[in-house]
């Protein structure tokens, strides 16, 4: 079965050569982020990329007002969100959302079961930190909603990370980077090579 891979935290054009698995493309707007792009920057990167990849903003402590602009800006597919949106929040996005939870325990596992997002990334604790995040809750949510596993995400481990939460795809930032917001193209080439000849 084929999965979505999602690379997060991009900032350059020259990174945007994206091998076919690639069908996710993350842009971070969070405040405190290294990764952070600007607006004008967010709507030339998207403009720039292939057609057939969505285009992710990533949020975390945003306005709404700054939000719903950006996605107008950059016509973004997706809003992902990483701070303590509630569900009346997330409701007033007008395009699909994505909800990131730390999982740490079968408790938040069941609780999040009711917030209105599209998919789940499950991640650690702070995203673009290289941390892995928690596979066997992940796998929990996974059998509930939609996941996205991400944290600590590498050419190395995402198709064991695939096969052991039965996630519908993986997000990967620093695993395939030289520096915060600079890829490799020859990591992002592994990534998907790894992905494409995995064993289910």
């Amino acid at each position: 079965m084929k999965k979505d891979v999602k690379i997060c935290g991009l900032t350059r054009f020259c990174d945007l050569d994206f091998p076919p698995e690639i069908t996710h493309a993350g842009f971070i707007l969070a405040e405190r982020s290294p990764r952070r792009v600007s607006l004008k920057l967010l709507k030339e990167l998207c403009l720039a990329l292939p057609v057939n990849v969505r285009k992710v903003g990533v949020f975390a402590g945003n306005d709404l007002e700054f939000i719903l602009e950006a996605v107008e800006t950059a016509r973004l597919d997706i809003v992902q969100l990483h701070g303590g949106e509630n569900a009346g929040f997330a409701e007033r996005i007008p395009v699909e959302v994505w909800k990131a939870v730390h999982l740490t325990s079968e408790e938040e596992v069941r609780r999040w079961c009711d917030y209105p997002a599209a998919r789940f990334v499950a991640d650690a604790a702070q995203g673009g930190s290289g941390v892995l995040s928690n596979w066997e809750l992940a796998a929990k949510l996974a059998t509930l909603r939609p996941v996205m596993v991400a944290g600590g995400i590498t050419p190395d481990n995402a198709a064991e990370a695939l096969r052991a939460t039965g996630a519908a795809g993986v997000d990967c930032s620093s695993g395939v980077e030289s520096a915060p917001g600079i890829k490799s193209g020859i990591l992002i080439r592994q990534l998907a090579e790894n992905i494409r000849n995995r064993k289910e």
